[in-house]
């Protein structure tokens, strides 16, 4: 029986807006009922929040963003040590650099894939982001390309763009573009999902990669805006709640994964608790 170590990443000020930090606790006490003996829980220790001392502009709330990041990085080496499954609940995206900080450590970059199912590609550096949010910059931070100040763990790389496939991403920055291309990362658009056909995508994917070990990133925004209001950017042109769901019981079904996030669900948005069931139903999948 697989068993899980539920993380939380209580972070919100790699993004700009407020809420999403509170996801764990949101989710703790009906996560602990659906899992019971299947999981334990690993609550953040430490400051939450720390002050801002703006080291460079284009990295806001650098000194939080790092302390939950390497407090996400200590837990995952706990759970691959004791036989768990990390699952990281966050929280904005930024938290996933100490995710696969975690995992390049333990098997190392080369032999580490990453399955990022967001509606943002996340690969800017602090020389190309328009926001100077961490949140857009973390995969580009796993392979190497941003300032020293972002590498959480031992590794300066822990992750390859070759590797690396994103699907669901619709709003990409302009730059980002040359990123990816030069990386060798592979994109997979909504357009391309509806088209194609999750199943054919996710085999394809799986195929290539099995020899690696998967992590597997889902940031709830990848779904369309009026389907899942409850993050911090509802964008139109998303994937159907229906199309993700099937995607991760997919995904589980495969057994591929060493390590999960979830992200940036919003529960201060969540007015009548519609995308909290939805939540609850991705977790499911596990």
């Amino acid at each position: 029986m697989k068993k899980y170590m539920i993380i939380e990443a209580p972070v919100c000020v790699g993004a700009p807006t407020v809420g999403t930090e509170e996801a764990y606790s949101a989710l703790k006490s009906d996560l602990k009922s659906l899992f019971q003996e299947r999981a334990t829980f690993a609550d953040f220790e430490g400051d939450r929040v720390l002050p801002e001392v703006l080291l460079d502009k284009r990295l806001i709330g650098y000194e939080t963003v790092m302390n939950v990041s390497k407090g996400v990085r200590e837990k995952y080496l706990e759970a691959f040590e004791k036989g768990y499954i990390p699952v990281t609940l966050g929280g904005d995206h930024s938290v996933v650099m100490g995710a696969l900080a975690a995992v390049g450590e333990t098997f190392g970059a080369e032999n580490v894939a990453l399955i990022y199912i967001d509606g943002h590609t996340d690969i800017n550096t602090e020389n190309t982001t328009l926001s100077g949010r961490i949140h857009g910059l973390p995969l580009a931070a796993a392979m190497g390309l941003c300032t020293p100040l972002l590498d959480v763990g031992k590794n300066r790389v822990d992750l390859y763009g070759r590797n690396t496939y994103i699907v669901g991403a619709h709003s990409i920055d302009p730059e980002e573009w040359g990123i990816m291309e030069k990386e060798g990362v592979t994109l997979y658009s909504p357009h391309a999902v509806r088209k194609l056909g999750y199943e054919k995508i996710l085999s394809e994917i799986l195929e290539t990669v099995k020899d690696k070990k998967v992590h597997i990133s889902l940031d709830v925004d990848v779904m369309d805006g009026s389907e899942f209001p409850a993050t911090g950017y509802v964008m139109p042109g998303g994937l159907t709640f229906e199309t993700v769901l099937n995607m991760m019981k997919f995904l589980s079904e495969k057994n591929v994964a060493v390590s999960l996030d979830f992200v940036e669900y919003n529960p201060s948005r969540d007015k009548d608790g519609s995308c909290k069931q939805k939540m609850l139903k991705l977790f499911e999948t596990l």
